[in-house]
C-alpha cells in the first residue's frame, strides 16, 4: 500500500504510461481507499479560517475559503477557493485549491432539483467553458473548471479535483450519477483517473487522449472506469490519433469516437457538441 501511496503522486504527462507495478488504476484504488479511511477528502469551505497553500504551490498565498452561504448569481461564473486536508501519505495534497463555477440559469426557481454536473480539466490549468459553453448553457449544466489541475505533479491534480468535488456536492445540489468529466490531452488522462476517485459519475468525455496507462497488449486499463458512457474526440492530424482506436477497444460498445479534421487541440464546437449530446442522452435518469 505505501509503494501504491508513494508511486500515486508520480508525474502527470500528456503521453500514456506503461503497465507497471503500479498503475494509474492501482493509485485511483489507493487513493479511493485511502478517502474510505479518513485519509482523503476532508476540505472545508465553511469556516472563514486561514489555511496554509498547497505544498505542490508554495508561492499561493493564504487565502479564505469561500463559505458554502456565499450567494450565487444564476448563470454567472464565480471563482471559488476550497482547502484539502490530507492525512498521512495524502498530506502532500493538503492546502488551498481553486475552480471556476458556472451556475445554470434558473438553478435558484427550483430548490429541490437537482442538476448535472461537468467537470472540466485542461493541460495548462485554469480550465474554461470553451467551445463546450454554448451547449452546457443550453443543456442546464453545473460546470466546474479546475484550476490547480494540469499536466505535471500528481499532488495539485488530484488535490484540486478531490477538494473541488467535494466542495461543489456542498454547494450545489448535484444530481448524482449525472456527473460527466472532460479534459484535453493531460486532462482527459487526468478525468480518467477522476471518475474513478468519487463516486456518482455517469459519463466520460476524452479529447485528443486516452486513458493514462496501457496494458502489456496495448488496451487501456479501465476495469475502474465504471461510466456507463463514453466518447471521445481525436483530429485526424493529432499526434495521438492512434489513441482513437486504442479507446475502441479497450471500451468496445460503451465508447463512440468523433473525428475531425485538425490536429492536437480541443474538439471544435460542432465535433465536442455531438460528443456531449451522446454521453447526455445515456446518463442514469
Amino acid at each position: 500500500m505505501k509503494i501504491a501511496l508513494l508511486l500515486a503522486l508520480a508525474a502527470l504527462t500528456c503521453a500514456p504510461q506503461a503497465a507497471s507495478a503500479a498503475t494509474n488504476a492501482e493509485k485511483a484504488k489507493a487513493t479511493a481507499t485511502a478517502v474510505a479511511a479518513g485519509g482523503g477528502t476532508a476540505s472545508t469551505a465553511t469556516t472563514g479560517t486561514k489555511v496554509a497553500p498547497a505544498k505542490a504551490d508554495p508561492k499561493a498565498a493564504e487565502e479564505t475559503p469561500t463559505p458554502l452561504t456565499e450567494a450565487l448569481k444564476d448563470g454567472t461564473e464565480t471563482r471559488i477557493t476550497c482547502v484539502y486536508k490530507g492525512a498521512g501519505k495524502f498530506a502532500a495534497m493538503s492546502g488551498t485549491y481553486h475552480y471556476k463555477l458556472w451556475v445554470p440559469a434558473g438553478y435558484s426557481a427550483d430548490p429541490k432539483k437537482t442538476w448535472k454536473t461537468i467537470f472540466i480539466a485542461d493541460p495548462s490549468g485554469k480550465a474554461k467553458l470553451g467551445a463546450m459553453g454554448d451547449w452546457i448553457k443550453a443543456h442546464g449544466y453545473i460546470a466546474v473548471m479546475l484550476e490547480e489541475s494540469k499536466n505535471g505533479p500528481w499532488e495539485p491534480t488530484i488535490g484540486n479535483f478531490l477538494s473541488a468535488h467535494e466542495d461543489v456536492v456542498k454547494r450545489m445540489r448535484v444530481a448524482e450519477g449525472q456527473k460527466v468529466a472532460t479534459g484535453f490531452s493531460g486532462g482527459a488522462r487526468a478525468s480518467s483517473l477522476f471518475v474513478t476517485l468519487a463516486p456518482g459519475f455517469g459519463g466520460l468525455v476524452f479529447q485528443g487522449a486516452g486513458c493514462s496507462d496501457v496494458n502489456p497488449d496495448g488496451t487501456y486499463i479501465i476495469k475502474d472506469i465504471k461510466c456507463k458512457t463514453v466518447a471521445g474526440t481525436f483530429g485526424k492530424k493529432d499526434m495521438n490519433y492512434k489513441e482513437a482506436a486504442r479507446l475502441k477497444n479497450s471500451f468496445g460498445a460503451r465508447i463512440e469516437i468523433f473525428e475531425f479534421e485538425g490536429g492536437h487541440q480541443w474538439a471544435p464546437k460542432e465535433v465536442i457538441e455531438l460528443a456531449l449530446n451522446v454521453v447526455d442522452g445515456k446518463l442514469p435518469k
